[in-house]
């Protein structure tokens, strides 16, 4: 059986490198000229920048890193972080700063320090909840995307319902609760707990449902680690993945079209690039992935509906930048400006990292939200003017997490939501998926036609590198049970798919 995985994000990868192992000719189809899209690692003048997605976890025991290490056979270039060390420092308005460090003793310590006694009922809500989510989350087929699914779903839900009978009815009142319904009224705590989920969740904490934030809240608790060489160490470790067990990446080659027959999709129209640009092939296969929003793919379909981003979703606006070594303060590798002004994020390369750049220098990247709307429409001058506004912007907040960065900064590059379109083509740069305001949200892996699924963040569960890693493996299990294997049936030699001219 054949399989053409659109786009070399995470998630396509890992469902891609699945279903490699379990035997399947499996090629990937990337326009860009390496994976991981937004959370992907570009080179520049001897720098490795993070496009888009900087924090790392998926990495204990449980985690699906782990899971897929142990699965596939590879090894993730990180450095897993030790109990009690600083992951996050978040400054706030009143001018405290409260550090997350790794592992929750740790993690509650620095909380009653920063905030008192009264959020540890919080933290204790959080816990349980989290602790239950987990439990039930690995491979969880929600919404269900067929009939298989649904009947996976009551078997794998009955049990851990049993087992948490108790504290059933709070688990589904939280389906509705906001995750500030929680929180005590301490105004410090709540910026606090907004600036977190806005990151995690893509709104704050009275928008966000109380179950989807007790689990955002637990990344510090979740084998966080430090990808060597920028976040695209995770893609690429993938992509390798899939060539190892006998599937093919192939780079500058863009989707331009699906073709469909009778509900289902039967082959793909190519646009090459690179010493091939302007040629054009049609990859005929049994099943496709599309690592895609909605919008995009829908895009790719003949006289199919057009789709927008949701109108609250979200871009963002990147300053990528060079900094010396000695002026970086001592601190966490990850620092969440919550006071006045815009929220900015900042991301640190690991100190100890020889991969991402010169010895004495220090990559960074800081992230600000911004509407799309605010990016639609520009003519080139209004376009350039705003972006500038928007960097003069993103660089006072930077130099008051770092004093001296705007004077010492070798290389600054700024990045928009156009940017975004260009490298990664998303549409309208919409990241983060959909802000998680209810658990029904963000859709299944399912589209119209009965051989084609989505994966990335905008199928559940959702945002961040390991959920969609988790939908990967959602999808490549989908595909199997479709063709009654269980069991992978080990590596295979590259098998080439059916090529034609359009």
């Amino acid at each position: 059986m054949k399989v053409v995985v659109i786009g070399a994000g995470v998630g396509g990868l890992t469902t891609a490198a699945l279903l490699a192992q379990a035997g399947l000719e499996v090629t990937v189809l990337e326009h860009h000229t390496y994976p991981g899209g937004s959370a992907g690692t570009f080179l520049h003048q001897g720098f490795r920048f993070d496009a888009g997605a900087t924090l790392l976890a998926g990495f204990d025991e449980a985690g699906v890193f782990t899971r897929l290490e142990r699965q596939l056979g590879v090894r993730f270039p990180v450095r897993k972080l030790a109990p009690g060390e600083p992951l996050m420092e978040v400054w706030l308005p009143d001018g405290r700063v409260v550090t997350r460090p790794v592992g929750r003793a740790h993690e509650l310590e620095a909380q009653r320090e920063a905030f008192g006694k009264t959020v540890l009922r919080f933290w204790a809500w959080q816990e349980r909840r989290a602790h239950a989510l987990w439990k039930l989350a690995q491979g969880l087929p929600f919404p269900p995307a067929d009939l298989l699914e649904s009947r996976r779903m009551v078997q794998q839900g009955l049990p851990w319902a049993l087992e948490h009978l108790a504290d059933l009815p709070g688990i589904l009142a939280d389906l509705l609760r906001r995750t500030g319904a929680h929180a005590p009224s301490h105004p410090s705590f709540r910026r606090f707990l907004d600036a977190q989920l806005l990151i995690a969740s893509q709104t704050d904490a009275q928008g966000t449902y109380a179950l989807f934030g007790a689990a955002a809240l637990d990344l510090p608790h979740r084998g966080p680690a430090m990808p060597m060489g920028g976040m695209g160490a995770v893609p690429e470790t993938l992509a390798e993945a899939v060539r190892q067990h006998g599937g093919r990446v192939l780079y500058r080659h863009r989707v331009e079209k699906l073709e469909v027959q009778k509900g289902r999709v039967v082959a793909v129209e190519v646009a090459l690039g690179g010493k091939r640009r302007g040629e054009r092939e049609v990859l005929e296969a049994d099943f496709f992935v599309a690592n895609l929003t909605p919008g995009d793919l829908a895009a790719l379909i003949p006289d199919g509906p057009q789709q927008n981003p949701p109108a609250d979703g979200w871009g963002a606006f990147m300053l990528h930048a060079v900094v010396p070594e000695d002026v970086v303060p001592p601190g966490a590798p990850y620092r969440q400006w919550a006071g006045e002004g815009d929220w900015t994020f900042v991301s640190l390369a690991d100190a100890g990292d020889p991969l991402r750049g010169p010895a004495g220098s220090r990559v960074l990247s800081a992230s600000v939200h911004t509407r799309l709307f605010e990016w639609r429409g520009l003519s080139k001058e209004a376009y350039q003017a705003q972006k500038q506004v928007w960097q003069e912007r993103v660089l006072r907040q930077v130099e008051r997490l770092i004093p001296g960065f705007r004077e010492s900064a070798v290389l600054i590059l700024g990045g928009t939501p156009r940017t975004y379109h260009y490298y990664t083509r998303r549409q309208d740069g919409w990241v983060g998926g959909y802000p998680q305001v209810h658990p029904f949200r963000t859709p299944s892996p399912r589209t119209p036609y009965s051989n084609l699924w989505r994966v990335g963040e905008t199928i559940f569960p959702g945002q961040s590198v390991p959920a969609v890693a988790l939908g990967g493996e959602r999808v490549a299990a989908l595909v199997l049970t479709r063709l009654g294997v269980t069991q992978p049936t080990g590596p295979r030699n590259p098998a080439p798919l059916s090529n034609r001219q359009p």
